[in-house]
């Protein structure tokens, strides 16, 4: 057995281990961003260059619009810079992240917030990540796409960037703007935007004061169109896992909001006019009630509910029996 041992969970885990062959590494890649005047264009960008071709994908399509960009400059340069710096998965970024967890816990008033009103302080000293042309790119325009294209020996590389140069022939400069990113250092500085985006959010939210939830979604292949809302947010990141049609939208809005009850509104519109579904990624725990086939898999699984309890909306109790179920389901 090869790597680190499982060490998280929401409660009692049964570890089931597979082994799968993944796609080779390729044997060059190019890395993008990719700036656009209007969502309807990066939509036809995904479906006409991007998903056109299974054979030649991009090996990575992250989305993310004005709000996150914006949120992400004013509040995750500091983290930014670390990451691009030593990498995500660095030891010294564990670290001063424990350090943090440690001075928000302090059993001070305010200390939670302490960290985070600091790093919207000092924000703005720090450099952006970006390359000049790329920060440009964003503050003109308020759709992103970070892509990144590998060749494998097939020609699937230049496949997808004549279909981008055509799609961009076609719309023009006023619609799309392409910026590849030359340096590795540039590469890295993508990576790392985009890996601060939920931090930055929180950040972002202290220093000015505001409340927010985040959400994680997934959309039909061809649904990308944001849920309406009928209250509007101060700032409203969304950003996707755009291949697989997955978002993450980080809400803020002001004191006088109930945000469990546009939170609540957001969830309905997904699953009720979008098709959508809650959550994509992050799994259920005891907010967000499981379709009846899940629940049904987990009892089959742990017939004795000791496992994880109260989850999906199940009950707490012994053997699914009397035990209230979670209170927070959405």
């Amino acid at each position: 057995c090869r790597g680190c041992d499982c060490n998280r969970s929401e409660g009692k885990v049964l570890i089931l281990a597979t082994v799968h062959d993944t796609f080779p590494k390729p044997i060059a890649a190019r890395h993008f961003w990719i700036s656009f005047s209007d969502f309807e264009t990066v939509s036809a960008f995904r479906q006409q260059v991007c998903l056109n071709q299974p054979q030649d994908l991009p090996t990575s399509l992250e989305y993310m619009d004005r709000d996150s960009f914006d949120v992400i400059e004013r509040s995750g340069r500091i983290l930014a810079n670390v990451i691009k710096l030593v990498g995500a998965s660095s030891s010294m970024v564990a670290t001063l992240w424990k350090v943090k967890l440690w001075i928000e816990a302090l059993p001070f008033a305010g200390a939670s917030l302490w960290c985070d009103k600091i790093l919207y302080i000092l924000n703005p000293v720090f450099p952006s990540v970006l390359p000049s042309q790329i920060s440009d790119a964003g503050r003109k325009m308020d759709h992103h796409i970070s892509m990144s294209v590998g060749e494998f020996g097939n020609g699937s590389m230049e496949r997808l960037l004549d279909r981008m140069q055509s799609f961009a022939s076609h719309h023009g400069k006023e619609k799309i703007a392409i910026q590849e990113c030359t340096k590795s250092s540039e590469a890295a500085g993508l990576v790392a935007f985009r890996f601060v985006a939920a931090p930055a959010f929180r950040t972002w939210c202290i220093g000015n004061g505001a409340q927010g939830f985040s959400v994680d979604y997934a959309l039909p292949k061809n649904g990308v169109t944001a849920p309406a809302l009928s209250t509007k947010p101060i700032k409203r990141m969304r950003y996707s896992h755009f291949g697989c049609n997955v978002f993450h939208e980080d809400l803020a809005f002001g004191p006088e909001v109930d945000v469990q009850a546009a939170k609540t509104e957001l969830k309905q519109v997904v699953e009720d006019k979008c098709g959508g579904r809650l959550p994509a990624e992050h799994g259920h725990g005891t907010e967000y009630k499981a379709p009846p086939e899940t629940q049904a898999r987990w009892k089959k699984m742990d017939p004795e509910n000791v496992l994880n309890p109260g989850i999906g909306g199940l009950s707490y109790g012994k053997r699914y029996g009397s035990g209230s179920s979670g209170n927070r389901q959405l």
